[in-house]
């Protein structure tokens, strides 16, 4: 009877530590679970392998969010470039250039293309059209020196006839260049294609530095447009 229970005990010690084999544990020479743990290479290998797999997640989703933001930076651009040819279009073909302001008198009121342009587009009935900069008084004109300072910021703006101003472009971007190039012979009568009134305009933005982007993506948004809006051809009848 001892016998039979001896050999019964014996294959409940075998299946046992059979299954703990199994499971990755066994049973030493004292009955007690030895644990199979990992070595510190297979540690060090683990490790690698993980801080690598991490590191290229991370680097791709900062290289997504660099792209989205510059694909966004470019979207404000066009779209501040869009609303601003689109208001002087608008003033050139229903109000006409006034061509008395252009008169010669100093370098930034020429005609013909002349020179480096003009740093301001006059409408009939006292509109003008001029980069301008925020001082404590009120908005001023941005000259060409203020535009090339990356520490200003200059906005596109319009000026009315009673002297209101009034910003065209929003406080994302900054105008780095905008020149006015008018040609055509000041009439009101009915006009011939190369007669018209028309103004080339030289425009350069990209998203502001105060904006919350950094420097390189600033200058990535960048952009140089130069179209030309012409008077309607018959002013009357």
């Amino acid at each position: 009877m001892n016998k039979s229970k001896i050999a019964r005990h014996s294959e409940l010690v075998s299946e046992s530590t059979t299954l703990f084999q199994k499971k990755g544990r066994s049973r030493n020479q004292y009955g007690m679970t030895d644990f199979q743990a990992f070595t510190l290479i297979e540690l060090i290998v683990s490790i690698t392998i993980l801080s690598v797999i991490m590191l290229s997640v991370f680097v791709i989703y900062s290289n997504f969010i660099q792209v989205n933001r510059r694909l966004e930076g470019m979207r404000i651009v066009q779209e501040n470039i869009r609303n601003i040819t689109e208001k002087i279009a608008t003033d050139v073909r229903e109000k006409w250039i006034d061509f008395s302001y252009y008169n010669g008198s100093n370098f930034d009121k020429t005609n013909y293309y002349t020179g480096s342009g003009n740093s301001i587009l006059a409408i009939q009935w006292g509109d003008r059209y001029y980069s301008m900069k925020d001082v404590l008084w009120g908005p001023i004109i941005c000259n060409e020196a203020d535009q090339k300072n990356i520490i200003m910021q200059c906005y596109m703006g319009m000026e009315d006839s009673t002297g209101k101003r009034k910003a065209l472009s929003d406080d994302r971007v900054s105008v780095e260049n905008i020149r006015f190039f008018i040609s055509g012979n000041p009439t009101t009568s009915i006009t011939n294609l190369s007669q018209e009134g028309k103004v080339t305009i030289v425009l350069s933005l990209q998203i502001s530095n105060k904006s919350g982007v950094n420097s390189d993506i600033a200058k990535n948004t960048h952009m140089n447009i130069e179209t030309t809006i012409s008077e309607k051809i018959y002013k009357q009848n």
